[in-house]
């Protein structure tokens, strides 16, 4: 008899376990995800691609510089930029002055104060006659 018991309460857990991770595969946030697409810099202004399959929501965008120099690096500027970020793909412009050098860019798509994507890219900003390249990194 108290095997049955034993038996019922362990299925019971299972059930109630299932039921969990059901729904939180259900719940608004887990369905929705958002990623960073491609980065071009043309000597004043970032654009990158950003793509959400989810629904609307507010969100921000942090490019943190780094300049490279000497085997380390320096932080030259940080922005932040408040937008709605809409369900497919759109190009976000973040003006970003840059003077010759080599750069690291840190980039963060944030959502309810979490950084939902990032990537880093290196770029070398030359004289605006030859523009500006952005590295594989």
């Amino acid at each position: 008899m108290e095997r049955n018991l034993s038996f019922m309460s362990t299925g019971r857990s299972v059930i109630l376990l299932l039921l969990l991770l059901a729904f939180l595969a259900l719940s608004p946030g887990c369905l929705s995800a958002a990623s960073i697409g491609s980065v071009a810099y043309d000597g004043e202004n970032l654009r990158v691609q950003v793509t959400n399959t989810g629904g609307p929501e507010d969100a921000a965008f942090q490019v943190s510089a780094y300049r490279v120099q000497d085997f380390r690096q320096v932080e030259v500027t940080r922005e932040i930029l408040p937008f709605m970020l809409e369900q497919g793909s759109s190009t976000l412009t973040i003006p970003l002055p840059l003077e010759e050098g080599t750069y690291r860019l840190y980039l963060y798509l944030i959502i309810d104060n979490a950084r939902r994507a990032s990537v880093i890219r290196d770029i070398t900003v030359e004289s605006h006659d030859a523009g500006p390249r952005i590295g594989a990194g």
